[in-house]
């Protein structure tokens, strides 16, 4: 298994903080087995989030580089794919939970996140090495159908698990092996 020279990102979604859901192990998962730490953003207003807000504050964190690595979980993939859009970036490995890159039904106050729609096939797809997208059947925050259609658009794996919902703390979701396992096999092709 090879190390990375590049950084890992996770950018947490609504209502969300860095010390919330799975994101406290698979950093711990991430410095013990590989000596990597994640960076982990702590996003603003994450009660009321503002497009340019997120923007922002991806741009303070986040240095652009060739063979960096995304984690996003539910609005947070919205944020990774707006920074990857907006930078001269290649390599790009993307791991995405409970993700959608539209309107949800369950989620109309994250309109503004999706109203401008990104150009995935000229802005985002040439810049990425590996992705993936992950849910579970019964989401019941952003149902899978539309995690599966952002597979669809990434023209990326999709992982559909039987269960988890919308991996966070409420469904006692502390651990996240899959990702840990993506993110494993997307290191070992560096």
């Amino acid at each position: 298994m090879k190390h990375l020279d590049n950084q890992i990102y996770l950018i947490h979604g609504y209502t969300a903080t860095p010390n919330s859901n799975w994101f406290p192990w698979i950093n711990n998962q991430m410095k013990r087995n590989f000596s990597i730490p994640v960076n982990m953003l702590e996003m603003p207003n994450t009660d009321q989030p503002r497009v340019n807000e997120w923007d922002q504050k991806a741009d303070e964190v986040i240095k652009p580089s060739n063979h960096m690595t995304i984690i996003g979980h539910s609005l947070g993939c919205i944020e990774a794919l707006r920074f990857v859009s907006q930078h001269q970036i290649s390599n790009v490995n993307l791991v995405l939970v409970s993700g959608f890159d539209e309107t949800t039904h369950t989620l109309p106050q994250l309109h503004e996140f999706t109203d401008s729609s990104l150009d995935i096939n000229n802005d985002i797809l040439p810049k990425i090495k590996n992705a993936v997208v992950i849910s579970a059947v019964d989401d019941d925050i952003v149902p899978s159908h539309y995690s599966q259609k952002l597979s669809e658009h990434l023209k990326c794996k999709f992982i559909l698990l039987p269960n988890g919902k919308h991996f966070i703390d409420r469904d006692q979701i502390f651990e996240l092996p899959s990702v840990y396992e993506e993110l494993q096999n997307m290191l070992s092709q560096n």
